[in-house]
């Protein structure tokens, strides 16, 4: 969809309102917006603002600051003098080139002042180190729609209730365009913003051939924007719908070729595209996000060196009370999902820590009444409720060159999984001095594989897997279950010849299809083995790849 003329203009309405100090990058504060940080808090735009001893402004000078082609229009313009506002009402931003539009009811400006926006637009020129210049207090626009945004035969649309634009500063120069630096980096040095604040905001998309999405957000908050830092994204009964139509699944059918449609015709298809799903998240904050690093480079217009450290830290994010309904049934619920750690070196991610907690789900959600055979398998092994607990963890050390990917979920009485993946050789400052001399592909160049291990055990889900393929392919999951080991050992029959090893492999795997238990694999070889000697291996030798990096694979019942 294109979207591009809609965030231009949002950008024209966030350039409107400017309010901090004078000689700083951080965000403005105001008393709204130290609420508004607050998860608890109700929406700013449920209080009534006001400015004492305010006076009339001319909205016309205000609006002739704008490029002639983006000026907007209005019917009426007057001034409250209880709120102390200039009022405008029917404000409409119009690209005569393609029919969009975005109108407003009814906009409230406070403290409009036209001396420092001048200073702003007239300033020589755009220095990155300009003071900031306070424009007015506070922007409220109610009623707040689109009309005629679309991207082919997609359709776009955007109904907010009201947007408040809290304290933002701009620098003097701010709004000229071309200077030194990416145009993004410029717009957000220059612009600082205390809050932008959306009250009943509904976006919708649809199309004949894609599936309809409708989300609901009654109160989503963007808190403290300066300076490359974001303090809190904050929103509360959030809420999407994605709902499929006949087309839209046939056109998911024809990407997946002939061997994944036959799954469209059988009870899977409930859960490879069920035709309604609605999320509901009670409340979601994410706070402390920090791209000042990558900022000053941005400034520069300059990618950052791998030796420039500390650019990017994603902050921590907790949402609660998720719940997620598939045809009208609910289908999962998860009390807590946290990110503790989002942390950057140069580009790559260093450390990043995501949990679940307290999740429940049904599978039997996915299925319509009408599938009893499938139904039943499911409820049989227990997957009508499933309480589940997981995280995932990828810390890298630049220092030392470490690296480990840890995954893991517990299903009660279902199954549970647990992987670790673990490089080696992968230090920030060799990776940069091989970069400098030239090579493109410097992890693949120099990194080395550490130790792999999956642990899985089964409880029930091994039941359930084979009584749906069953359903899918024919006869019964018992009668399924005791064949595939047999198929399993023919199978790798040939392949074990290539590596006696290859043998108990195979043996480990069909034990575990016939009987259930755990499998393990654990590959761990007495010194970290270069990517480039396990590539080699592949092609000249991938017999002994297993000799290479150690690798077992064992069941246990």
């Amino acid at each position: 969809m294109k979207f591009s003329k809609l965030l231009l203009v949002g950008v024209a309405a966030i350039a409107m309102a400017s309010c901090g100090k004078k000689d700083a990058g951080d965000a403005p504060k105001s008393e709204t917006s130290q609420q508004a940080a607050k998860a608890g808090a109700g929406s700013p735009l449920d209080s009534r603002f006001t400015v004492k001893d305010a006076e009339a402004v001319d909205i016309d000078a205000f609006f002739a600051l704008f490029p002639e082609k983006s000026r907007p229009t209005y019917e009426t313009t007057s001034f409250d003098k209880g709120l102390g506002a200039t009022v405008v009402r029917n404000l409409r931003f119009a690209d005569a080139d393609d029919g969009e539009s975005l109108t407003v009811a009814r906009a409230e400006f406070f403290g409009l002042d036209l001396d420092a926006i001048d200073r702003v637009k007239n300033a020589e020129t755009a220095d990155p180190a300009a003071p900031f210049e306070t424009l007015f207090q506070k922007v409220r626009l109610f009623d707040v729609a689109t009309d005629g945004f679309a991207e082919g035969d997609e359709n776009a649309k955007l109904k907010i209730g009201g947007v408040e634009f809290d304290q933002l500063a701009m620098r003097q120069g701010g709004t000229k365009e071309g200077g030194v630096g990416d145009d993004g980096a410029r717009f957000f040095n220059a612009v600082n913003l205390a809050g932008i604040y959306f009250k009943d905001a509904e976006f919708t998309a649809e199309g004949p051939k894609s599936p309809s999405v409708i989300m609901q957000l009654p109160d989503f908050r963007l808190v403290g924007l300066g300076g490359g830092k974001l303090g809190a994204i904050i929103a509360n009964d959030l809420e999407y719908t994605v709902s499929q139509s006949d087309a839209s699944i046939e056109v998911m059918r024809a990407a997946m070729g002939p061997q994944g449609a036959m799954f469209f015709d059988g009870p899977l298809a409930g859960f490879i595209a069920p035709k309604h799903q609605r999320v509901q998240l009670k409340g979601f904050e994410w706070r402390n996000l920090d791209f000042a690093g990558l900022l000053e480079w941005g400034l520069k217009d300059e990618e950052p060196p791998m030796t420039a450290e500390n650019l990017i830290d994603l902050g921590t994010m907790k949402a609660v009370g998720m719940d997620m309904f598939v045809n009208g049934k609910k289908a999962s619920t998860a009390a807590e999902m946290t990110m503790t750690s989002g942390k950057f070196t140069w580009l790559a991610p260093s450390n990043i820590r995501m949990d679940t907690k307290g999740a429940t789900y049904d599978f039997t959600a996915y299925l319509p009444e009408t599938e009893a055979d499938a139904l039943g398998v499911l409820k049989t092994n227990g997957l009508d409720k499933v309480k589940a607990d997981g995280f995932a963890e990828w810390i890298w050390n630049s220092k030392n060159g470490v690296a480990d990917l840890n995954y893991a979920v517990n299903m009660d009485n279902v199954a549970d999984f647990s992987t670790t993946f673990g490089l080696s050789n992968l230090k920030l400052a060799d990776l940069a001095a091989a970069r400098a001399e030239g090579e493109t592909n410097v992890v693949a160049g120099h990194g080395a594989f550490k130790k792999f291990s999956l642990k899985l055990k089964d409880e029930k889900a091994l039941d359930a897997i084979f009584g749906l393929a069953a359903l899918q392919m024919g006869g019964t999951g018992e009668d399924l279950r005791q064949s595939a080991p047999a198929m399993i050992r023919l199978s790798g029959a040939q392949v074990a010849q290539m590596n006696p090893r290859i043998s108990a492999y195979i043996n480990a795997v069909a034990d575990f299809v016939a009987k259930g238990g755990t499998l393990e694999i654990d590959a761990q070889p007495a010194a970290p083995v270069a990517f480039t000697t396990l590539q080699a291996t592949s092609m000249s030798a991938p017999q002994t790849l297993p000799d290479v990096i150690n690798l077992e694979v064992t069941h246990k019942e």
